[in-house]
């Protein structure tokens, strides 16, 4: 409970600071948004501005042309008051406007071509200016995500040192507890004592038959024993019935002892002191194997206690190392889709920089169309 209440409080801390990251992470975001909505007027106001002067620069071209016309249509109206009397002049006049005419046209053509490409150019420069804004605040953003996934990547690494620091101490305590175990099993073998371990799980030190024999016996091994020679007493009763009397009287003396020592235990919870004083030997015997029973019982479970433990910092572990892969390979998704996401914008600029160079075309040939339609009207009014 307290592990989880932990984990809550922690989450709620880092709920709170991403909050305020959050919040700061929008007003930069809001701040951005106004500087382009700020640069997007002004560019507009701009191009407003340039197309009114290059509206203008055109009308007076246009005013240029039509004086021009008119001129050239006022020379032949004076030519004819003189057509009896100069009909070789009226000739070359004619064809002085005629090229004059052409001049014009042509003149007209290369100028309305510049205007057009001029417009094209400046639409260009325009969508090429919005992309590059566009691509600055998408690096900015990168940049912001790649300072967070950094800052995660080193809690997770520091977590996992902490993790590997306590598994290194739950491994040396765990050494610890077997060399002290070592240690006591070879004090036992130095005192020629032996470990018998009861059916009831107790520990006793006795005194051991042979120096070489194993460390630990128990009860139950006796019981073993007696069934394996009542088996063979069947086929030599006169071989193995000295073992069968060893062995009973190796059970009385066993059973002896027993008593013994419970009556020393009670003998001890009454008087300790007396018990000290009239049998100091076996008392300082009963001490050491209840030392050596409390101690082997307290390494048992330190060893255990340091196995879970191990178990548990593997599992952390493990679990660590599959966050830290699960977040490279976010990081290495959330780069493709980076990449994709800017092809595709890539694709609709330009879609929409054709679409604004062909409107821009369409309405400068709809207006070159219009000027002419009127000149036209013009001139079949003068002719009339």
């Amino acid at each position: 409970m307290t592990s989880t209440a932990a984990n809550s409080g922690r989450r709620r801390i880092t709920t709170k600071a991403y909050t305020a990251e959050d919040q700061a992470l929008d007003q930069i975001a809001r701040e951005a948004e106004a500087k382009l909505a700020a640069k997007r007027a002004s560019r507009s106001e701009a191009r407003e501005i340039r197309m009114k002067e290059l509206e203008k620069q055109q009308r007076e071209n246009e005013e240029k042309q039509d004086r021009l016309y008119e001129l050239t249509n006022d020379l032949p109206k004076n030519t004819m008051r003189h057509a009896n009397s100069r009909r070789g002049s009226d000739d070359s006049s004619e064809e002085g406007t005629r090229e004059i005419k052409s001049q014009l046209n042509e003149l007209e053509d290369k100028y309305k071509k510049a205007m057009v490409g001029s417009a094209q150019l400046h639409n260009e420069k325009q969508a090429l200016v919005y992309e590059v804004d566009l691509l600055k605040d998408q690096l900015e953003e990168q940049e912001e995500e790649v300072i967070e996934y950094q800052r995660q990547f080193k809690d997770k690494c520091k977590e996992l040192e902490s993790k590997k620091r306590s598994y290194q101490d739950l491994d040396t305590e765990c050494k610890t507890a077997k060399y002290q175990l070592e240690q006591r099993d070879k004090i036992i073998r130095e005192n020629g004592m032996v470990i018998i371990i009861s059916d009831e799980g107790v520990w006793s030190l006795v005194k051991a038959s042979s120096p070489n024999g194993p460390l630990t016996a128990g009860i139950p091994t006796l019981d073993i024993v007696d069934s394996k020679l009542s088996h063979d007493v069947d086929s030599s009763l006169g071989e193995n019935a000295a073992i069968l009397e060893e062995n009973k009287l190796l059970k009385e003396e066993v059973k002896k002892l027993t008593q013994n020592l419970e009556e020393e235990r009670s003998k001890k919870n009454v008087d300790n002191h007396q018990m000290i004083e009239a049998n100091g030997p076996e008392m300082q015997l009963y001490e050491i194997q209840r030392e050596a029973s409390k101690q082997i019982h307290e390494y048992k479970l330190k060893l255990q206690k340091a196995e879970q433990d191990i178990a548990t910092l593997e599992g952390s572990v493990n679990r660590l190392d599959s966050q830290v892969r699960r977040y490279k390979s976010d990081a290495e998704d959330s780069e493709k889709l980076e990449d994709e996401l800017k092809q595709e914008k890539r694709k609709l600029v330009r879609e929409l920089r054709e679409a604004q160079s062909q409107i821009e075309e369409l309405r400068n040939h709809n207006s070159h169309l219009q000027k002419r339609l009127e000149k036209m009207k013009q001139s079949r009014n003068l002719v009339k």
